[in-house]
């Protein structure tokens, strides 16, 4: 699909003033059927400045200044600019198409809550819930690591079906910007569905992550240090199949912040140094959407006092 001429807006399902970012519900047809119409997501990102091209000097785009104020030195406007060039675009967009309800529910505004799953509520309720999650909802994932899809997004292909993992271009990143750099380190293994699975087994894995995504970023990113590196994993994660978020080390990245990420070093220290068992006995606070499934399994289980 290469046009939004037909797209039909609904609603704002949520918007984010500090990460510039807006997500629309809409209407696309079928297009299997252009009689049905499907709901579909837009989500929408101001991209960043330009910084590393030629086309540094955004003032030549500014069309009008509207004053907001000043005091002494200190002037403050908003501005309209002129469309950008092809190389630099003004915004990113991805779609999700058609979108479910699950999609939707994600992608609302809703509040979030920090609270605490045992090890016997992740056994009693929310791992019945994972395993009873559909192969279709993480084919994608495997079209990926076949190669039958986004092929030439690969930046590095490891294929030892154990320690093996591909690395990509994570979608919300510009590719371009170094100081909002995000990509991902998918696992070969279909075996580790989250931290939870994690065990001394997986150590050869996770060490070889770490070592190859440090070797690789450097020398495919020049701008980029190793100790500028961050590694991280989410728990829960949005998709229940192996991965690892690679970012710049200061990049506001969603998802990067306590309550959420596990620095992939403390993961394997853990494994290693403190208990074999460690992620299947632990207890893990967390902060989740109240519209996520997991949040009413955990705070719904007779186990469960936050």
């Amino acid at each position: 699909m290469h046009s939004l001429s037909q797209f039909v807006f609904s609603r704002v399902l949520n918007e984010d003033p500090i990460l510039k970012t807006i997500a629309l519900l809409g209407t696309l047809p079928s297009p299997s059927d252009p009689t049905l119409l499907q709901p579909v997501i837009l989500l929408i990102e101001k991209t960043h400045f330009a910084t590393q091209s030629g086309e540094s000097d955004v003032t030549h785009r500014i069309s009008e200044l509207l004053s907001s104020g000043s005091n002494d030195i200190y002037f403050w406007w908003n501005a309209t600019l002129t469309p950008g060039q092809t190389h630099d675009p003004d915004l990113k967009m991805s779609m999700i198409f058609p979108a479910s309800e699950a999609h939707i529910s994600k992608y609302s505004h809703q509040q979030r809550k920090m609270i605490t799953e045992t090890a016997e509520i992740y056994r009693n309720a929310v791992l019945p819930w994972i395993e009873a999650q559909p192969a279709s909802r993480i084919q994608w994932v495997h079209n990926i690591l076949s190669g039958l899809e986004e092929a030439e997004k690969v930046l590095f292909r490891d294929d030892d079906p154990d320690t093996g993992f591909i690395i990509v271009p994570d979608s919300k990143w510009d590719r371009r910007t170094m100081s909002s750099l995000y990509l991902l380190a998918i696992s070969h293994r279909g075996d580790v569905r989250s931290l939870r699975d994690l065990k001394t087994v997986h150590l050869p894995m996770l060490k070889n992550i770490r070592d190859k995504v440090l070797a690789m970023v450097p020398q495919k990113f020049p701008g980029v240090a190793q100790d500028e590196v961050r590694l991280f994993v989410h728990y829960h994660p949005s998709y229940y199949h192996f991965h690892v978020h690679i970012t710049f080390v200061t990049a506001q990245v969603p998802g990067s912040t306590v309550g959420q990420s596990h620095l992939l070093d403390t993961i394997i220290d853990n494994i290693e140094n403190i208990d074999p068992e460690y992620y299947s006995k632990a207890s893990l606070r967390f902060a989740l959407g109240v519209n996520h499934p997991v949040y009413a399994l955990v705070v719904g289980s007779p186990a469960y006092a936050n």
